[in-house]
């Protein structure tokens, strides 16, 4: 059996190694440590670390698509341009507006992603069960408290496409959608809460599974009024961290890091359409705003809205406020990811069956190349 071949790799989780990675139809069949004679190689790593390709379980938009416009072109134009920054998986993050048009979340369901695009692993909605006192960015008429029915007409909308759901647990008949959450075998994430402690811990009790962006739009922690976080930290479930140094500090991010440990982050971008683009003003939901050093921020003045950074910065970042191995970097933004969206069959891993979406990383820690299931970007 002929195979093509990627040599010369350092794997990111034994750098001490050099492998070589014989691929078929997409993906990774073993792993060699002696290259075979007359192979078909394909790409010399030069003992770069390979790792991952890298799977954002929340952003926006990207390379001036934003999944949210009704466009088949800008999930392509999204698509396409993660991929070329290392993101080779994503679950594209939108909002419900309950008695709008929602035919752009239909084609988030359909979209096929192409070869040399990222792959579209399906819809994490933020919202519309979410608390107004901490919307952040989310518009007010993407917002309306927890109903079956409407919950109902959003999962046939997404058409089983519905991987992620952020809400308030302290919303009432939460509780119900949580519970539908379980048996479709949704996420259900905590997030653009106000609530209290107690609230907290028995949502948490409930089956949420995730945390959207940790101490971004919820009550915050008072020693007298401890708010969500105790009770997050003592949960064991994941969280988001938008580990870009203004969403949160850097000692934020190591404190969360060093509280919490490798296996219970996963950095995200909460990326939009202007990741990618050079620095300027772009729209997002109608109104204007300014993308600058990575953050994007709404032009009147409102708020911050999310990032402008590629995941493998935002991981990067994480690795420098944290000062960990770059191996617990790749797990907060390619192996945590997979293990907690299930997909971690597949994706996350450098392993023999595995999908070969590959990221090729300097010793500088910069990116060097992409591989999306077998073929470089």
């Amino acid at each position: 059996m002929m195979f093509k071949y990627v040599i010369n790799c350092r794997p990111y989780n034994h750098p001490e190694q050099v492998v070589h990675l014989a691929l078929e139809d997409g993906r990774i069949h073993h792993i060699e440590y002696i290259l075979p004679k007359n192979s078909d190689v394909i790409f010399d790593a030069e003992n770069r670390i390979a790792a991952p390709g890298l799977i954002d379980t929340h952003v926006h938009g990207c390379g001036g698509g934003n999944p949210s416009d009704g466009k088949k072109s800008s999930l392509r134009t999204m698509a396409a341009t993660l991929c070329r920054l290392g993101t080779t998986s994503f679950y594209a993050t939108s909002f419900y507006c309950p008695g709008s048009d929602t035919a752009y979340l239909k084609l988030m369901a359909d979209y096929k992603s192409g070869i040399l695009d990222a792959d579209c692993l399906g819809i994490h909605l933020e919202g519309p069960f979410i608390n107004p006192k901490r919307k952040g960015g989310i518009p007010s008429n993407c917002l309306t408290t927890p109903d079956e029915r409407v919950f109902l007409d959003i999962l046939k909308v997404c058409n089983d496409r519905l991987s992620i759901m952020t809400l308030a647990p302290e919303l009432d008949h939460s509780d119900k959608i949580l519970n539908i959450c379980h048996k479709k075998g949704i996420v259900a994430s905590f997030g653009h809460s106000d609530a209290n402690f107690n609230e907290a811990r028995e949502g948490l009790k409930q089956g949420i599974g995730l945390v959207t962006h940790i101490t971004n739009a919820m009550r915050p922690f008072n020693n007298r009024k401890p708010g969500p976080l105790p009770a997050i930290l003592e949960s064991g479930i994941p969280v988001q961290i938008i580990s870009d140094g203004v969403h949160l500090h850097p000692e934020t991010v190591s404190f969360i890091y060093h509280i919490l440990g490798p296996d219970r982050c996963i950095c995200i971008t909460d990326g939009i359409e202007a990741t990618g683009l050079k620095d300027g003003e772009y729209i997002f939901q109608g109104k204007p705003y300014k993308s600058e050093n990575g953050a994007a921020f709404y032009s009147d003045g409102s708020g911050l809205i999310g990032t402008s950074l590629s995941l493998f910065d935002i991981m990067m970042r994480f690795k420098k406020f944290t000062d960990c191995s770059l191996y617990e970097a790749v797990k907060t933004a390619a192996e945590n990811p997979a293990v907690c969206l299930g997909v971690d069959d597949r994706k996350g891993f450098i392993k023999s069956g595995y999908d070969a979406d590959i990221i090729f990383i300097n010793k500088n820690d910069t990116l060097h190349a992409v591989m999306k299931a077998g073929k470089l970007v």
